[in-house]
């Protein structure tokens, strides 16, 4: 019995220190919703309606961003598509430059061949 009073006063105590430093009292905890316990999350940012923001794709960056990335892979596509072309032409035609090695590079180029003729143009239409 001495044991759960105890206990009992402990739990009380525990509970009277959190209420004394968090201003919690009957349980209510809508106080601590705006303070700092035990993070500092604030719900302020999920409070503005969705029309209040800014569009910022009307802005310069993002049209800067637009262009550098067009630029970027319409640079690889052509590097991709014609080195990889060459080389694979180049393959076809000469006998004598058909040795294992080329015919592994040549495979990895018939890939990326493909991915250029075939990936950067729906990467461009989603970026740009």
């Amino acid at each position: 019995v001495a044991m759960e009073q105890t206990e009992h006063n402990l739990n009380a105590t525990a509970h009277l220190n959190f209420a004394a430093i968090y201003n919690i009292h009957d349980g209510d905890f809508t106080s601590l919703r705006n303070s700092s316990f035990p993070f500092n999350f604030t719900y302020s940012d999920y409070d503005l309606p969705l029309d209040s923001e800014d569009d910022m794709t009307k802005t310069l960056t993002f049209f800067t961003a637009k262009i550098v990335i067009g630029v970027a892979l319409v640079g690889i596509m052509l590097v991709c598509g014609i080195g990889n072309f060459i080389f694979i032409a180049a393959l076809a035609r000469y006998k004598k430059l058909r040795n294992l090695t080329n015919l592994l590079i040549a495979n990895l180029a018939i890939s990326d061949f493909i991915v250029a003729i075939v990936c950067c143009p729906f990467e461009m239409d989603y970026y740009v």
